[in-house]
């Protein structure tokens, strides 16, 4: 053992250029495929939440201790967001892992999804030399027994198709290359996070009502280091309770058992052997155990709603689309229809122009002819007159007319009682009694005087009388 404190102190202070290894190893993915891709985000309907502790190698002082915390959850449909916190100890190492995650699911076809998955990444990384053993009390780098720490972002993406129980995806945890400076007196000393590659695949085949088996094959690949596969399958009864078993890249190999509480709480234990690691001898194994804890059974019911509405408010849309898309057209239809109707009216205005110069014209001919009859008219009237005061006539206004001499005296009788004073004529030649108003030397006055009886509501004539 204290031949193992020596190289990992001799590491620190060598000088030189240490390449990152992969992230902390855990069995959590029996349970929670999130630790694994962050494209598993919300692809279920619930908020998980999971902690785990891993002990690795126990029996050795300053063998690696992980803990981690982490929550996943639908945000909306084919949206699921997470968060996970990694701190892991190995002996001076310290280092701790922020991530959050946001995850897209498409879906393909029926049960056929392709999910993308985007991580934003914080990382420190810290060596404490305050508890360090050392032989050489002299040794002027071990004197100080400082601590030094270095920080840095980074970032990861995933890929996830998913068939019913099949999973295969692909995942870089780290897509960026950090490199951390430790400088002790004169020597400097490089922590360099190399870019990691992880592919992994299941299935959970359903042997019967009872009884089902989930396989897993997980590779990992890191620059500068071989390849790290790892096996593992999990028995399972009823889908509450299981058994697992699992082997990992130089004959490590693990049991694990777990359980599921109502879909509530899921619990799992792993124990793994070394197996022909290096480490065996000096340890004890490594144990590892996860809980988990499901919130928000109502969350798939509010995620069919929201799918819903979602549909609703894309029909919505659709109709929406069609309606503008007819209002349109009847606008185009109306503005047609208006242009057509302009140029009716202009035709009608210009047409109605037209009448109404015919009408001027035919009116001021209607004048000229009446002005030229009316010329005619007087100049009959006044020959008539002139004839008449040759002869001697008189123009007689008569109200009425009768056969009967007695009849007419009665009539005058009446038009004196009326108010208007008449008198009584009698034509030899048409054997007729008139009553009459008055009798004028010319034609213009007695009709005026049967203008005025009209107008008062007495029909009369003019009578010549020679």
């Amino acid at each position: 053992m204290k031949n193992i404190g020596i190289s990992l102190f001799f590491l620190l202070v060598a000088g030189t250029m240490v390449f990152g290894q992969s992230l902390p190893l855990t069995n959590q993915y029996l349970i929670n495929k999130y630790s694994l891709s962050p494209s598993y985000a919300g692809s279920g309907d619930l908020v998980n939440i999971f902690a785990g502790y891993r002990n690795q190698w126990t029996g050795i002082k300053g063998a690696p201790l992980t803990r981690r915390l982490s929550i996943s959850s639908p945000l909306w449909p084919n949206v699921g967001v997470g968060g996970e916190v990694i701190s892991d100890q190995a002996g001076f190492f310290n280092r701790l892992y922020l991530s959050l995650s946001y995850a897209y699911h498409l879906k393909l076809a029926d049960e056929h999804t392709l999910s993308f998955g985007l991580a934003g990444k914080f990382i420190e990384h810290s060596i404490d030399l305050t508890n360090s053993v050392i032989d050489d009390i002299n040794d002027p780098i071990i004197q100080n027994r400082i601590t030094q720490s270095e920080s840095a972002f980074n970032a990861g993406a995933s890929l996830l198709y998913q068939f019913k129980g099949l999973n295969i995806g692909a995942a870089s945890p780290f897509i960026m290359r950090n490199k951390s400076r430790y400088n002790y007196e004169n020597n400097i000393d490089q922590y360099l996070l190399q870019r990691h590659f992880l592919f992994h695949a299941s299935y959970d085949f359903i042997i019967n009502d009872n009884f089902g088996i989930e396989p897993f094959a997980i590779f990992r690949l890191t620059q500068y280091a071989p390849v790290n596969y790892e096996f593992a399958a999990l028995f399972k009864y009823k889908g509450q309770y299981w058994l697992g078993a699992s082997y990992r890249r130089e004959g490590a190999l693990g049991i694990s058992a777990g359980l599921n509480l109502n879909n509530l709480m899921v619990l799992n234990y792993t124990y793994e052997l070394l197996g022909t690691n290096k480490m065996t001898g000096y340890s004890n194994g490594t144990h590892e155990i996860n809980l988990g804890v499901f919130i928000g059974k109502g969350i798939k019911k509010m995620k069919k709603d929201i799918l819903n509405l979602t549909e609703k408010s894309d029909s919505l849309a659709k109709v929406a689309a069609t309606t503008q898309n007819d209002l349109k057209k009847a606008k185009e239809e109306h503005a047609k229809d208006k242009e057509k109707m302009t140029a009716k009216l202009d035709l009608l205005q210009q047409r109605l122009e037209e009448l109404e110069l015919e009408m001027a014209n035919v009116k001021t001919l209607a004048e000229e002819q009446q002005a030229s009859k009316q010329k005619e008219i007087d100049e009959e009237l006044a020959d008539i007159e002139k004839k008449l005061k040759e002869v001697g006539g008189q123009f007689f206004v008569v109200v009425e007319a009768f056969k009967i001499p007695e009849n007419a005296r009665k009539a005058i009788e009446l038009w004196a009682l009326k108010g208007l004073e008449v008198k009584m004529i009698y034509n030899e030649v048409r054997d007729f009694y008139y009553i009459y108003v008055g009798k004028y030397a010319t034609y213009n006055d007695a009709l005026k005087v049967k203008n005025t009886l009209k107008e008062n509501g007495i029909f009369g004539w003019i009578y010549l009388w020679k």
